[in-house]
């Protein structure tokens, strides 16, 4: 009887799902369209006929064709897939969030996964090392949400959910939801907020990323919790963004705090100039509900995987495994491509001199379980002797930009156009060197590096820095980053590949440079 009640409830959990993407029974609100409901694993964005620019591939390269496109979009989808199952199961506590989180079953299956892999490319030394949380961290993670705009006689019709909404962390509501009048604050500068009284309000500020919402951090977090201390009793974060999707970035807000997405922001904004206009302004309300969850005491896996050279010298190549949502894009294609250099440097015919050692690691979103910094303290074998530390870190999204067609609710589309998304490589030691392979990888194979220099060591890159070698990180910064737009469509092929070989020519380079060539400084930073 109890399969057959967990059975009944996966399918209930699916059926719920499916039905996610249907239209709201509104019509119109204020006279406005009502925004559609969000659905997830669906497209932000226009795709339209036109693809990437196919791979270049220099002749002599011919033959690794463990390193085309289709291989890596097979990994790609097997990896994406640990995520939608994790939404199916509600491992997160409900069904309103889902990924390859640390500490849960997803990032385990996925570890798993990736250490069959390794092993069936004929990789001998492979190992899943367990990593604990440490004890005085927590994840803290929403279970079910709710921001609902009410209805009254001057709007029209009934209430609207917007489906988009995300609490962000760590925020609660004393006794799960709350009921305030709705101000809006814009960019919530000083200059304008003299001007507004926020007391007793939901502030409404209103976010424009000029790519994705990390660059953000330092203004929009700040805004936020200054709105707290003039006496907001919550704030909502308008994201301008692709399409009607869930955003899970920004934290520490000052108070109970939520991301509004694309779609659902136009309609959210519009209404406001309407209770403006006709004079009704502070009329407007709405209702928020959190149930919120922390856990500790998490464990979660690292997958390494050595391939001997003929020294001890280690070259090391991490891609972390977590993902918010589908994470096609954080980082299911980095992983992809860390699992094609684990095919190619596993080839009879290719050997290195340094050893090369790849890490699939964990933790980059649970606080207290940074794979990389368990690696190098679980590893020091590997670690003491490393050469150089390279992460990979979402390397392959298509770029988008706003389209010129607008939607009967304001909401400007956006379209992928033919390339990738620009990538930063940044190299802690600024080796002119290594510059060098990035300038030449731009020639050699077409990957959309960007035109500057920099020592960028951010995502799991920091955690590596207790190694004290350098080093090098690669990351785009579109506007998909932490949404739950980051999926499969929305992944270039043929740039995976473009990384894929560009890697696997860049690691023989480095294995065979003299070690003064590559951190002529002597030290990591």
């Amino acid at each position: 009887m109890n399969r057959y009640i967990h059975a009944c409830s996966r399918l209930l959990t699916l059926i719920c799902v499916a039905l996610a993407g249907t239209a709201q029974a509104q019509e119109t609100w204020y006279g406005l369209p009502v925004p559609p409901t969000f659905a997830p694993h669906t497209i932000p964005a226009i795709i339209g006929s036109r693809g990437p620019a196919p791979a270049v591939v220099p002749a002599q390269e011919l033959q690794f064709n463990e390193l085309e496109g289709d291989r890596l979009a097979s990994d790609l989808k097997n990896i994406v897939q640990f995520s939608r199952q994790s939404l199916i199961n509600q491992e997160l506590g409900g069904n309103q969030m889902w990924g390859r989180v640390a500490g849960f079953p997803s990032l385990t299956a996925t570890a798993d996964w990736v250490a069959d892999q390794f092993q069936q490319y004929g990789i001998e030394d492979v190992e899943i090392q367990q990593v604990s949380q440490n004890p005085d961290s927590s994840l803290w993670l929403p279970q079910r949400w709710e921001v609902r705009l009410l209805a009254n006689e001057h709007t029209g019709g009934d209430d609207v959910v917007l489906s988009t909404a995300v609490a962000l962390s760590p925020s609660y509501i004393a006794g799960g939801s709350l009921q305030a009048p709705l101000v809006y604050t814009g960019n919530a500068r000083p200059a304008v907020l003299e001007h507004i009284d926020v007391s007793g309000k939901i502030a409404v500020q209103h976010i424009t990323p000029q790519a994705h919402l990390v660059f953000e951090r330092s203004h929009a977090v700040p805004r936020a919790q200054d709105l707290f201390a003039r006496g907001a009793v919550a704030v909502l974060n308008i994201i301008d963004q692709p399409g009607n999707e869930m955003a899970r970035d920004l934290a520490n807000c000052g108070g109970p705090c939520f991301n509004v997405g694309g779609r659902d922001g136009v309609f959210l904004s519009a209404a406001l100039d309407a209770a403006a206009s006709q004079g009704h302004s502070g009329t407007l309300q709405a209702r928020l509900s959190l149930q919120a969850q922390e856990y500790s005491g998490l464990q979660a896996e690292n997958v390494i995987a050595v391939i001997p050279g003929q020294s001890t010298e280690t070259i090391v190549i991490n891609a972390h495994m977590d993902a918010w949502y589908d994470g096609a894009g954080d980082n299911g294609d980095g992983l992809a491509v860390l699992m094609a250099l684990a095919r190619h440097f596993s080839r009879d015919d290719v050997t290195l001199q340094r050893t090369l050692v790849l890490v699939a690691s964990a933790g980059h979103h649970t606080p207290g379980l940074n794979g990389p910094s368990n690696a190098v303290a679980m590893n020091p074998d590997l670690f003491d002797e490393a050469l150089l530390i390279f992460n990979l870190e979402h390397v392959a999204q298509r770029n988008f930009s706003p389209a010129r067609s607008v939607l009967p609710d304001g909401y400007r589309d956006f379209i992928a156009d033919s390339g990738e998304a620009p990538i930063v490589a940044g190299i802690t030691n600024e080796s002119a060197y290594l510059q060098s392979l990035f300038d030449a990888g731009v020639q050699r194979y077409g990957v959309n590096f960007v035109s500057g220099n920099s020592d960028m060591a951010s995502g799991e890159g920091g955690g590596y820095r207790r190694a004290n070698v350098p080093i090098v990180t690669t990351m785009q910064a579109p506007p998909l980053y932490h949404t739950s737009g980051e999926v499969e469509e929305v992944i270039s092929v043929p740039g995976m590949e473009r990384m894929a070989r560009f890697m696997a020519w860049f690691i023989k380079q480095v294995d065979t440079a003299d070690r003064n060539r590559i951190n002529p400084a002597g030290s990591g930073e």
